[in-house]
Formats: structure tokens, sequence, C-alpha cells
């Protein structure tokens, strides 16, 4: 191990540049108080677990999480950890909360999808954000919330491959689904499954028509043919190929 290693606290060099970036730029630091809470009506409701606390505002109404921020001291990984996770709820019912994952708060920054963006070291970090999350969560419980949602925070920031992945129309057609569906379960399945969704690739046709049905409660969200339907084809076409549609079968 070099020296300039050792003197780097926590290894910076590992972590993911989109981690940095949340670090350099915090934008959910701070706490709400009672008063924050009655002022706009909404219900205070804090997680804690270890030196991490979160803060949410809640609508009574619906169980939406209308702002939140977050307070930790410790590892620069906590203090992303809360940053992500804080920006992961805000919007979303605390049902939808609940279904965040350790993987998934990792995958939001990742720089490449491939590659972590919390070293090892650090998961300690990603759990206790999780525990703190249910923690709010359980404050939670006797509110009542819709089961339908019109918001999937799948990410926009796709780096596109150049005409597509290199002899793509030389591919079977087998090899070409299991490219899709290696995406799709890596980039897109874990986003639609906050909101009680799923998704299944059903065929490819024509090389570059893609049929997918919905489950779940995606079955009834207008999203579905919208705003989520339109993200799923640019990371498709992102990252496989550029004429690829998709086509959601019986909507």
């Amino acid at each position: 191990m070099t020296l300039q290693k050792l003197i780097q606290p926590y290894f910076w060099e590992l972590f993911s540049k989109k981690f940095r970036e949340k670090i350099d730029r915090l934008r959910y630091a701070g706490f709400f108080t009672a008063s924050h809470a009655e002022e706009k009506k909404m219900r205070l409701v804090t997680g804690r677990e270890g030196w991490l606390c979160f803060y949410w505002l809640v609508d009574e109404s619906d169980g939406v999480i209308v702002d939140a921020k977050f307070q930790a001291c410790g590892p620069i990984s906590l203090i992303a950890a809360g940053e992500i996770a804080t920006e992961l709820v805000i919007r979303k019912n605390y049902d939808q909360a609940s279904r965040i994952s350790a993987d998934l708060l990792d995958q939001h920054i990742r720089d490449r999808k491939d590659v972590p963006a919390f070293p090892k070291e650090a998961y300690a970090s990603l759990n206790q954000a999780i525990t703190a999350i249910e923690r709010a969560v359980d404050q939670c419980l006797d509110i009542p919330y819709t089961a339908q949602y019109d918001v999937t925070p799948i990410e926009h920031d796709f780096e596109e491959i150049p005409g597509g992945i290199v002899g793509w129309e030389q591919f079977e057609v087998s090899q070409k689904l299991k490219i899709i569906e290696e995406v799709i379960d890596k980039e897109i399945r874990p986003y639609i499954e906050l909101d009680s969704g799923g998704i299944k690739v059903l065929q490819l046709k024509e090389d570059r028509e893609v049929w997918i049905s919905y489950e779940g409660s995606c079955t009834t969200c207008h999203s579905s043919t919208g705003s989520t339907l339109n993200a799923i084809q640019q990371i498709l076409r992102a990252r496989v190929h550029p004429d690829l549609v998709v086509i959601p079968e019986g909507l």
C-alpha cells in the first residue's frame, strides 16, 4: 500500500465521481423541528441509527414525504448515504421509501453500472441508512397511502454507447434478449419495484421492437405509457442500440 493511499481519508479515489460530487454539494443536510412541521401542517418523522438521523415532513392525508433532511456525524460514506437516501425519498410515500435497498442507494450514484459507488469498506454506512429509513417508516404506518403511484425515479443521466453495442446486428435473438434483460434488471427493475410494480420482457420483433408487459401497480399507472415508458426506452437506446422501440403489451 502506497503512502499516498494511506494519507487519503477513506481511500477517496475508491468512491465514484458521482459520490464525490454529492459530498461537494450537499443539498439535504439539515433538520426540521416541530414548529416547522406545524407551520406546514405536516407530521414530523425522525429515523435515527447511530450517528445518522433523517427528518421527514409527511403529509398525513396520503403518506407522501413532502420534504426531508438529514444529519450525520462520522465517516464521509455515512454523510453520502444520508444525502442519497434523502434525495430518493422526497415526493415518495413511506411505503415506497420502505422498498429502498442498500443496493439501490449504491446504484443511484455509480459512474459505471458494473462498478459499485461505495467500496466494500463503506457498506456499513449504506446499511445504517436503510435501518434509519425503516425506523422512520415505522412512525408512519397509521397514515393511509395510495397504492397507485405516478413517478418512478429512473435515472436519466445515461452514458450513451455511440451506435450501440458493437456487433449488435450479428447477435442471435436469444443473445439480444439476454442483453436487454440484463440492462432492465440492473437499471430499471429496482426503481419500478419501489412503486410495487414489475416489468417482463416478452419478445424482440424485427430486431428493434422490444415488447414488454407490466406487472403490479404498473398495469394501472398512467406513467406506464408516459414518463416511465420513455425512460425505459431511453435507457435501452443509450445502453444497447439507438433504434430500439419499447412497446407495452395490452396498453
